[in-house]
């Protein structure tokens, strides 16, 4: 089925943590984490791992932005549970909400994955990736497009969808 990804291998030796020096490095890394942490999962329960590599690009500045480096989060996953680690932004040190911390940057994928398949406010992404693999289609800009609530921006989709282009063109070239 040509649905989400290849066939995946589980990885018995799988090491999450990979230092990456450029963006070519930095795609492959997400790649390889969220491939590991799909292959948990069943196939019609899987993250497309294009939208997983695109919104890292965007919500970490590939993999550069204060929130990666000092607190291993590749896709700017909020918190507002006082109790768990978290970073606050610089330039609003007092919001009642932070960034997660993580031990790695892959658990901060395997995270991700989690939240997508079960948080309520990703219902209609869920019910949209089912209809899509029922139906053995993939439409990622569609799927993209469920994930407005990801972020208090209003055209974030749309820049998700950019990012999206913009790597499937840097594959083929």
């Amino acid at each position: 089925m040509k649905w989400l990804c290849v066939t995946l291998l589980i990885c018995l030796d799988f090491t999450p943590e990979v230092d990456y020096t450029n963006n070519s490095e930095f795609i492959e890394y997400v790649r390889s984490c969220a491939v590991h942490h799909n292959s948990l999962y069943e196939e019609h329960e899987r993250i497309p791992v294009s939208i997983v590599v695109s919104q890292a690009i965007h919500e970490s500045n590939w993999g550069t932005s204060r929130f990666a480096v000092e607190g291993n989060n590749l896709l700017g996953i909020r918190t507002f549970d006082s109790s768990d680690d978290q970073m606050k932004p610089l330039n609003k040190p007092n919001v009642s909400w932070g960034l997660r911390i993580f031990e790695t940057k892959c658990e901060s994928i395997a995270y991700y994955i989690e939240l997508l398949n079960n948080n309520h406010h990703y219902q209609e992404f869920r019910e949209e990736r089912g209809k899509q693999y029922f139906n053995d289609a993939v439409d990622l800009e569609k799927l993209i497009m469920t994930l407005a609530i990801y972020a208090e921006d209003v055209y974030y989709s749309q820049k998700i969808i950019i990012t999206l282009r913009e790597l499937q063109a840097y594959d083929r070239d």
